[in-house]
């Protein structure tokens, strides 16, 4: 691979890195599989691999995005809905990782 873009983070880093091509690029933009990973940093040095950590956008994109959702010209993909209340059911269905969209918590 010449170029991965990771969302989740986790053990699949140190699993994958070794598939990457020399030269390649690995942007990571979220940890929801795990913050903490291990690999052999000369498995980067080496192969003269970026890593590469985004915040996904600049405060520009964040404003332009935040005022599409506003205008609902854009609308996220909503997975559930739970009340404050049932947040522990929220983060139980989050844990599990099956859902697709966004989890919303409601007062």
């Amino acid at each position: 691979m010449d170029a991965v873009a990771d969302v989740a983070g986790g053990p699949w880093l140190e699993r994958v890195l070794p598939a990457l091509h020399d030269g390649a690029r690995w942007v990571i933009a979220g940890a929801v599989a795990g913050p903490v990973v291990s690999f052999d940093l000369r498995r980067l040095y080496l192969h003269n691999l970026s890593l590469i950590g985004s915040s996904m956008h600049t405060p520009a994109h964040f404003a332009e995005l935040a005022g599409l959702a506003r205008t609902g010209a854009l609308r996220p993909r909503i997975a559930a809905r739970y009340r404050l209340s049932e947040i522990h059911a929220a983060q139980e269905e989050f844990r599990r990782g099956s859902h697709i969209g966004k989890i919303v918590i409601t007062p």
